[in-house]
């Protein structure tokens, strides 16, 4: 059996799967157990066999899986699956979680410039205009800013719109560094009156020492998915001495984890109390705060704080179920996790990262317009709500109108789009319109919510259809697993000139069923 250093098996795993594989790659299979940890002369090592095995099974069975659902015409170019996760996330589109965004390698491929095989001519030239009227948390419009196209977004969601704005502001880097360590010392004082270290550091010596003795990484994953554990069995038995120790901890300090902090019932169900009296305490240093953009910044700063100290267990992020109190067994980690009692070490890398984040988009970004209006894509009157905004914008809009459209509805059935944030809209106290989100996941999949959804989605391009040129280019990112985008097109009065078919390889999501999404090419009926 060859065996090989991490560095020299991600050089391998490069040359064999012809995309960059790093170290950090290699040590990730060990960890989650694909392959298997040796050791020669004290020094880690991999076996090349057990690599090579590894990789072509994964190839293999991925573009298979893929072919057999969504068929042989898919564009495997569009999977971008040579693009590291670094780039998918580069910059200000990590600066909040949004489940349901587009990576921005896809709506550069339609933006930018390029030809190939697939997209053989240029859509959009810098100085147009671009509309997403669905615009999410901007990923169209972040793109479009590095490429110098002007752009407009619509939602329907406040905070969708907060965080796209905070995305495309600019800012005097200088103050947020000022104010962020402000904020920073406000929760820390927060944290110290309540006196939650000691216990949360007694819990994390008792989640350590279990981890070590029962789930030692890697080889605990390892045999684990070698079949070698019976992991319900297993996980039982030591969950039962974890939280008989717990609860001893618990009445040593006399702690509760959960209690009322706020009016919010679903605040005080979610979030640990001392983690929303920090909150509280950060909120107040807002109001302080007299630019509205870097308010708006430190709104969404917090939010990403917020979202990632809610008391539910990691491998059930995506849907709330159950709130923990205490240690778990987290089926995603394959070890004992806790819930967040502080969210001080989070807003503080928060913080630095988001700062670190606007750098980065600051070298990047262009002098084109941008504009992000809260409101209804079915009626909005686009000119005059970006004439209240923006007088010079408003002009330019008027005398060219839209180039074309890049935006991706909501799928059918899928998401609750207010309410995978309504942790932020209780504790920031916005209004919330999710009474006019179409194909609202609560609605179901039926035939009732499939005319629904084709009415809105055309009401939609309808209403769009007054501002956009005769000469436009419109392109719909969608699961059209019922087929209903050719009654969509025409209904507003379209026409499906092409599709592009692509495979979605990195969801996030713990339902890896083969996925893929259409890009409709459409034009004006009347335009040739």
């Amino acid at each position: 059996m060859h065996y090989l250093t991490i560095d020299d098996a991600a050089a391998w795993a490069s040359r064999f799967t012809k995309k960059k594989v790093t170290p950090s790659n290699i040590n990730y299979l060990i960890q989650y157990g694909r392959i298997k940890r040796h050791s020669l002369a004290g020094t880690t090592v991999v076996s090349q066999e057990e690599l090579k095995r590894y990789y072509t099974n994964y190839s293999n069975t991925l573009q298979s899986k893929f072919t057999e659902k969504l068929g042989e015409d898919i564009n495997w170019r569009l999977a971008f699956h040579n693009v590291k996760e670094k780039e998918t996330t580069k910059h200000v589109h990590r600066l909040h979680p949004y489940k349901g965004k587009f990576i921005p390698q896809l709506v550069e491929y339609f933006l930018d410039q390029h030809t190939d095989d697939f997209k053989k001519k240029v859509f959009f030239q810098p100085g147009d205009i671009v509309l997403d009227p669905f615009c999410g948390s901007g990923t169209t419009l972040v793109q479009a800013n590095e490429l110098g196209i002007h752009s407009i977004g619509i939602d329907v969601s406040v905070f969708n719109c907060l965080i796209a704005e905070a995305k495309l502001a600019k800012y005097d880097l200088r103050s947020v560094a000022e104010w962020a360590k402000r904020i920073e010392q406000a929760i820390a004082r927060q944290s110290a009156l309540l006196k939650v270290d000691e216990f949360d550091s007694r819990q994390n010596e008792l989640i350590s020492a279990l981890n070590k003795k029962y789930f030692p990484s890697p080889d605990y994953k390892y045999n684990l998915r070698q079949g070698h554990i019976d992991e319900k069995k297993y996980v039982s038995a030591v969950m039962a001495e974890a939280n008989e120790q717990y609860e001893k901890l618990l009445q040593e300090y006399d702690f509760q984890v959960h209690g009322e902090a706020t009016p919010s019932s679903f605040l005080n169900t979610w979030f640990a109390k001392n983690v929303l009296n920090e909150a509280l305490a950060a909120q107040k240093v807002l109001k302080d705060i007299a630019s509205e953009e870097e308010k708006k910044l430190f709104m969404l700063i917090l939010s990403r704080t917020l979202r990632s100290c809610r008391t539910t267990p990691h491998y059930e992020l995506e849907r709330l179920n159950t709130p923990v109190s205490g240690p778990y067994y987290c089926y995603k980690h394959m070890k004992i996790c806790r819930p967040v009692l502080s969210m001080l070490s989070m807003y503080r890398r928060y913080a630095k990262d988001t700062i670190k984040r606007l750098q980065e988009f600051d070298e990047l970004r262009t002098d084109s317009l941008f504009s992000v209006l809260a409101g209804d894509a079915r009626n909005i009157d686009i000119f005059s709500e970006v004439s209240k905004k923006n007088d010079n914008f408003s002009r330019l809009l008027k005398d060219n109108k839209f180039r074309g459209i890049f935006t991706s509805p909501p799928y059918l059935g899928q998401l609750n789009y207010h309410e995978q944030h309504r942790y932020a809209y209780e504790f920031f106290g916005l209004k919330s319109h999710e009474n006019l989100e179409i194909g609202i996941a609560d609605q179901g999949k039926g035939l009732q919510a499939q005319k629904d959804y084709i009415e809105g989605i055309s009401e939609v391009l309808l209403n769009c259809g007054r501002f956009l040129a005769d000469d436009c280019h419109i392109f719909i990112v969608a699961n059209d697993t019922y087929g209903l985008y050719p009654e969509i097109a025409a209904r507003a009065g379209l026409t499906i000139v092409q599709e592009f078919k692509r495979p979605v390889l990195n969801r996030t999501s713990r339902d890896r069923k083969a996925y893929g999404e259409t890009i409709f090419h459409m034009r004006k009926r009347h335009t040739p």
